[in-house]
């Protein structure tokens, strides 16, 4: 598939995240050199590339943690120019808008399970405390840790704080949920718990934008696969064109050394 073509599946179902043009650079360093990418309603596009490729980089851009240099970015009815006069309440709009989950897990330490699940619909969306208690307890339940709600983070393994941090990013009710390689930073006998929860939020319609290395986990889920190298769009596909007939050699060779090493192994951060 196309650049074009993922554009047009992504107009025909509803555009939920529009990117344009996105670069990015760290002093002399190019990362990100003109990045698009459309994803329709409930789509879930994958992306890949080696370590310095920039996706990462570009997955922070969509939110604003990281300031691109140039570009647009749209999350529902939020537009945002890079550049442009900061407009704090556009940029927390688009915030709720896009739930993140990051490699760690970020949760508050000194805060139980159902405290860091609550925090966001208390304190950004001012929901009443009994109400966001019942979201959280509801949530934690779609995670499968709901007999943990009173735990504290240290009491947890790696996998299920991961999937305390999908809750507490679900709790905002984003239209988007975007993954920054979230297993790379688990024990591989983790991580199918934590891709078992992102199958059934793909099953129940989640637009999702993924940065991971799970192969199987894009064949299984994915609509799109976007494969970057040096701060660009190598090429995408649907993960049957991409995994056995990629048309680039940089791509193929990508995918056969990932295919060598075990899924889940865990990976150190990259751009």
């Amino acid at each position: 598939m196309s650049d074009n073509q993922g554009s047009a599946v992504a107009q025909a179902v509803g555009t939920m995240l529009d990117a344009r043009g996105i670069k990015e650079s760290f002093g002399t360093l190019t990362v990100l050199k003109g990045i698009d990418l459309a994803v329709g309603r409930g789509e879930v596009v994958v992306v890949m590339g080696p370590s310095g490729s920039g996706k990462s980089t570009f997955l922070r851009c969509l939110t604003f943690p990281e300031e691109p240099d140039a570009g647009t970015v749209r999350v529902g009815d939020i537009t945002i120019k890079a550049g442009a006069a900061k407009n704090q309440n556009d940029r927390r709009e688009l915030r709720r808008n896009a739930g993140m989950v990051f490699q760690h897990f970020n949760l508050f330490p000194h805060k139980t399970v159902i405290e860091n699940v609550m925090e966001g619909p208390i304190a950004v969306r001012k929901m009443e405390k009994a109400r966001a208690r019942a979201l959280a307890m509801d949530l934690l339940a779609k995670v499968g840790l709901a007999d943990h709600a009173d735990y504290y983070p240290s009491r947890l393994s790696g996998g299920q704080q991961q999937r305390v941090a999908i809750a507490r990013a679900l709790a905002m009710e984003p239209q988007v949920m975007l993954f920054n390689e979230p297993t790379s930073a688990l024990d591989p006998e983790l991580v199918g718990e934590v891709l078992a929860v992102m199958k059934n939020l793909a099953r129940e319609g989640m637009t999702m934008v993924v940065v991971t290395h799970e192969i199987a986990f894009a064949q299984d889920v994915a609509d799109r696969v976007m494969f970057m190298d040096g701060g660009v769009v190598v090429e995408e596909g649907t993960p049957g064109q991409l995994f056995t007939s990629a048309r680039e050699e940089r791509t193929r060779r990508f995918l056969g050394l990932i295919n060598r090493q075990p899924q889940g192994t865990p990976g150190k951060p990259v751009f």
